[in-house]
């Protein structure tokens, strides 16, 4: 029996895609999580000269993520 897909987050969704490649449900529901969050940014194939700089930024943003989430109650 497989899990609800629908149910997981998109951490756990990424764990069971991991060790199930070849599950194509299970990729085809992350693909949509991915695309229907607002937070998702996609870039463009000329974006690749601007690497370190997005890198650097994508890092801040996690870092801060990561804070606040520690100083939540």
């Amino acid at each position: 029996m497989k899990p609800n897909f629908n149910a997981m987050t998109r951490k756990e969704l990424r764990a069971y895609v991991l060790e199930h490649r070849d599950d194509a449900e299970a990729i085809s529901v992350i693909v949509e999580k991915i695309k229907a969050d607002p937070n998702t940014h996609w870039y463009k194939p000329e974006d690749t000269d601007r690497f370190p700089e997005i890198y650097a930024e994508h890092q801040k943003r996690r870092e801060e993520a990561q804070r606040s989430q520690e100083n939540e109650p």
